[in-house]
């Protein structure tokens, strides 16, 4: 059986996106015929919230392999709490170590955490052994934030970047527009073996967690968005907030929006709160910044009548939640870039409860929030009829955990092969 190792900041006990993506490949991995060996931290040196049902999800198909790492509680004294730069000082000799121990014939770095990937070249000099980049989300963007941190986050990411791309055997990511972002940056990279591969979902989470009895009628319709809110997501936010408050003048809404902050435990800041302000909605509308357990997140999402999906200004965006949301069998409008994989996955779907936008120079265009009020009182009034995405339609079987690690497989087998081929 050959070995991939992967290179995880984020695994269970975490609940981070990162974290969910390996959690699913090392469940599927072995019956595939790989053995995967993750290299990680003690949870202790993370500033996440503690999953201990994310431990039980993620089995025992694997090895582990915890390496050191510098302690945030000393280094956010200098401004530094990136878990991959505290990983730095003590990766390449773990990563090299554990490469000769296992005999290791791939090495996978799911990133963010971004700067670990920048020892994969030397590795790869080190021991020969081909490496791949899993890009869930882009590390060098076209806009920066304020402020010199961001500045100089994008400087080294755009120095840095392309060196180690040049090099890879393998690239990844959840979605094309993130690979397109990439050629078009580095076009030498054109013909590199690439998949864009988004997030998979495993059915028995959801089935753990389902609702039992019979759901009672009630006048006033509980919407939920449960997830992380950027700041690219901001704008598309703030014309849905008016679209609901539109909305709400004809059906009664609560809305909730749960764990908007990617922050740690502590740290957490409201992303919205101003957006929501704005719009005069604070007495329907609320948000709750701190990020809640996997477990928790699938319940709330079960209790809820109507689920948001929310996208963002840019067309790579991949929704993390999205094949969750079929899972889960509720009922979820969908507000996303026209372009973005989401989007043309729901057309393939033919889901009937979504309102595209194309957003020009980071605006909204202003006919949208008509478009998803309009769209969203439609889903209000048949949500009685409402028929869930089946499980075994084709296309979302190939978005299951299972479907994702076999393209994972399939990848980096042909990385393996066309490097023996070159030899």
């Amino acid at each position: 059986m050959k070995t991939v190792l992967i290179v995880a900041p984020h695994f269970p006990p975490s609940a981070m996106p990162p974290s969910q993506r390996v959690r699913l490949l090392v469940t599927h991995f072995r019956d595939l015929g790989w053995n995967p060996v993750v290299i990680t931290v003690d949870h202790y040196y993370r500033e996440e919230a503690s999953d201990p049902w994310m431990v039980e999800l993620a089995g025992n198909k694997f090895d582990l392999v915890i390496t050191k790492c510098l302690d945030q509680r000393k280094t956010r004294k200098f401004k530094i709490g990136d878990i991959g730069l505290r990983m730095m000082p003590y990766l390449y000799s773990t990563i090299k170590k554990t490469a000769k121990e296992y005999k290791a014939d791939f090495v996978l770095y799911p990133v963010p955490a971004w700067y670990t990937m920048i020892v994969a070249p030397f590795i790869k000099r080190k021991t020969g052994i081909p490496y791949g980049i899993d890009f869930i989300d882009p590390w060098a963007r076209k806009t920066v934030k304020p402020g010199f941190k961001a500045r100089m986050s994008q400087y080294v990411a755009k120095a840095l970047e392309g060196f180690v791309v040049k090099r890879s055997s393998l690239i990844i990511a959840v979605s094309q527009g993130i690979l397109n972002d990439l050629i078009e940056r580095y076009p030498v990279i054109a013909d590199k073996n690439m998949a864009a591969l988004p997030y998979g979902v495993e059915l028995g989470d959801y089935r753990a967690v389902r609702a039992s009895g019979t759901e009672t009628p009630k006048a006033t319709k509980l919407v939920r968005y449960i997830g992380a809110l950027s700041e690219s997501m901001e704008p598309v936010a703030d014309a849905l907030l008016q679209a609901l408050v539109l909305a709400n003048k004809q059906e009664p809404l609560k809305v909730e929006f749960i764990g908007t902050s990617y922050a740690g435990s502590g740290l957490a800041q409201p992303r919205i709160r101003q957006l929501i302000e704005k719009a005069k909605a604070e007495d329907f509308i609320t948000e709750i910044p701190d990020r809640v357990t996997y477990r928790r997140a699938l319940e709330l999402t079960m209790e809820a009548d109507i689920l948001l999906i929310i996208g963002d200004l840019t067309p790579y965006y991949a929704a993390s939640k999205l094949m969750g949301m079929i899972a889960s069998g509720r009922p979820f409008f969908a507000f996303l870039q026209k372009d973005s994989f989401p989007a043309a996955f729901l057309r393939e779907l033919n889901y009937p409860y979504v309102v595209e936008y194309t957003a020009v120079e980071g605006n909204m265009p202003a006919d949208r929030t008509d478009a998803a009020r309009e769209k969203f009182l439609q889903m209000v009034k048949e949500l009685p009829d409402f028929e869930p995405v089946p499980e075994d339609h084709p296309a979302f079987q190939q978005q299951t955990a299972r479907g994702m690690t076999q393209k994972f497989v399939e990848s980096i087998q042909k990385s393996i092969h066309d490097q023996t081929t070159l030899r």
